[in-house]
C-alpha cells in the first residue's frame, strides 16, 4: 500500500476486478472477512440485486472505480499473534473479545473502504503497490468514515493527532511513516510549521510567498496565489503548466554534469547548478541540483524500440552509458542516443480554481530532502531537514546513484458517486457468539 497525503480514501483492488492493473496485484476478497459488510457510501447495508453506490476517483494520473465495504483495517506487516487468519472463518469468537485480538491494537480501526472494480493501467500497472491509503484531510473523503487517519484520531487511539513521513535516499536505508507523532531521530533540524492553506479543499497545502533561483526572485508568485500540495503519492516536482518551460530553462541553463563514472554513468547528486528556493510562511525550502535533477538520455529522432530499451537499461545501471560501448552490450548503433546527463525532473499540471491555476506539488524530490509532519488538529505541516545515512561526501561516493523517477501523481482531483444496477453479493451473517 502507498501512503498518500494527496487523496482521501483507502482503496484496495477487489477480487472481482478484471483490469490488468488489478490482476497483477494482491486483491481483496471481502467474503473472506468475518467483519466485512457491503454498504453504500453512507454506510447503509446494500440489498442484494438493488441499486448500489459506485464511486469513480480521479487522480492526477489515472482513476479508480469501485464499490464500498466496511471492514477492519490494520497497520503493520502482519496481524497480532492472537489473530489466526486461517481459523478466523471457523472460530468461535469470545463474547468478551469479539475482535479476536485486534480490538485493542492501536493501528486497527473499523472504517469504510473502496473496493476497486476497475483500475486504469496508468499508473497502477506500473508500480508494485497494491492499493492506496489516503491521508488527506476529511474534505477529500466521501464521508469522514472513509478517512483512515481521521477515524484513528477521532477514536483517541493516537498519542497525538499527527503523523510524520521520512523518505530514504538509498537502498541502504528504509522509508517510514510514524502515526501518533513524528520520529525525531530522522531529523537534523527543528520542524518549522506552516498553516494549511484552504483546508476546506482537503489537501495538505501551504502558501508559497516567493520562488528564487540563485539570488533572483521570480515574479510568478507576486500575486499571492501560489500554493503547494505536499503529496507523498507524487514522484516528481510538479509545477503549473504555464510556468513549466521558463522554470525548466532557467534550471537547465546553469546545470553542469559531474565527471562520469568508469561505466559512463553520471551521479546527479554531484551535479552543480543554481539553488531552487521556495519561500514559505515560516521557512525556506532549498533544492539543489542533486535534488531536482535525475540522469536522462536524449534519444535521436530515428530512435527505435531497441534504442529505447538500451537507454532504459543504461539509466537502470544495467549497461554502460558510453555510446561507443553500447554496441557490444545492447546492440545499439552509434548516434542513436547520447550519453546520460543530468536534467531537471519536472511535471506540468493544469488545474482550474479553486486548486489551480498556480498550484505546485511537492513530491519525492522535496520529501527526500525534508522530513514532513502533519498536524490533523491544528491543520499545519512541519518541515525539517531529513537525517539520511549518506550525509557526507565519502558516503555519497560509496552509495549508488538515484534511479530515474517514474511519473506518479496520486493527487485526488475529484470523485463522483452514482447509482449502478449491479447484483450484490449475498450478505454474510456474522459468526454466532456463545451464550
Amino acid at each position: 500500500m502507498v501512503f498518500d497525503t494527496g487523496s482521501g480514501h483507502v482503496i484496495v483492488p477487489s477480487k472481482t476486478c478484471r483490469s490488468e492493473a488489478c490482476l497483477i496485484h494482491n486483491r481483496y476478497d471481502h467474503q473472506q472477512s468475518t467483519r466485512a459488510q457491503e454498504v453504500d457510501h453512507d454506510g447503509k447495508p446494500i440489498v442484494p440485486g438493488a441499486d448500489r453506490d459506485q464511486v469513480t476517483v480521479a487522480f492526477g494520473t489515472g482513476e479508480v472505480t469501485g464499490q464500498f465495504v466496511t471492514d477492519r483495517f490494520c497497520l503493520g506487516s502482519q496481524l497480532p499473534e492472537t489473530y489466526d487468519v486461517a481459523e478466523a472463518s471457523n472460530a468461535t469468537v469470545p463474547a468478551d473479545n469479539p475482535s479476536h485480538g485486534l480490538e485493542n491494537s492501536p493501528g486497527c480501526t473499523d472504517m469504510r473502504i473502496v473496493m476497486a472494480t476497475e483500475m486504469s493501467d496508468e499508473p497502477f500497472a506500473s508500480f508494485s503497490f497494491d492499493g492506496v491509503v489516503g491521508l488527506g484531510l476529511d474534505a477529500l473523503a466521501l464521508t469522514p468514515e472513509f478517512s483512515f487517519f481521521g477515524v484513528l484520531a477521532s477514536q483517541g487511539r493516537l498519542a497525538q493527532p499527527t503523523f510524520g513521513v521520512f523518505l530514504a535516499d538509498s537502498d541502504d536505508d528504509f522509508s517510514e511513516i510514524s502515526f501518533g507523532g513524528h520520529n525525531p531521530t530522522r531529523l537534523k533540524s527543528d520542524l518549522a510549521w506552516s498553516a494549511v492553506a484552504l483546508p476546506e479543499l482537503g489537501h495538505w497545502q501551504v502558501r508559497i510567498l516567493e520562488i528564487r533561483i540563485g539570488n533572483k526572485t521570480l515574479d510568478f508568485c507576486n500575486d499571492g496565489e501560489c500554493r503547494a500540495v505536499v503529496d507523498t503519492g507524487t514522484s516528481l516536482l510538479v509545477v503549473p503548466h504555464s510556468f513549466m518551460s521558463p522554470l525548466y530553462d532557467m534550471l537547465e541553463e546553469s546545470l553542469q554534469d559531474p565527471p562520469a563514472s568508469t561505466t559512463g554513468m553520471v551521479d546527479c547528486r554531484k551535479a552543480s547548478g543554481e539553488l531552487l528556493e521556495f519561500v514559505l510562511e515560516t521557512s525556506t525550502l532549498e533544492l539543489g541540483p542533486g535534488d531536482y535533477t535525475r540522469a536522462a538520455i536524449q534519444l535521436g529522432a530515428d530512435a527505435d524500440e531497441l534504442t529505447e530499451d538500451a537507454a532504459t537499461a543504461v539509466l537502470a545501471g544495467d549497461a554502460p552509458s558510453k555510446v561507443d560501448s553500447s554496441i557490444e552490450h545492447t546492440g545499439v548503433s552509434n548516434g542513436n542516443h547520447d550519453a546520460a546527463s543530468c536534467h531537471p525532473t519536472l511535471m506540468p499540471i493544469d488545474l482550474a480554481p479553486p486548486l489551480g491555476p498556480k498550484l505546485f506539488i511537492f513530491g519525492e524530490p522535496v520529501l527526500r530532502k525534508y522530513y514532513t509532519a502533519y498536524d490533523w488538529a491544528q491543520k499545519q505541516i512541519g518541515f525539517g531537514l531529513a537525517a539520511h545515512l549518506h550525509q557526507d561526501t565519502a558516503a555519497v561516493e560509496e552509495s549508488k546513484p538515484l534511479k530515474p523517477l517514474k511519473p506518479l501523481l496520486l493527487l485526488q482531483v475529484n470523485f463522483a458517486v452514482k447509482l449502478t444496477r449491479r447484483s450484490a453479493s449475498p450478505c454474510r451473517a456474522p459468526p454466532a457468539l456463545p451464550l
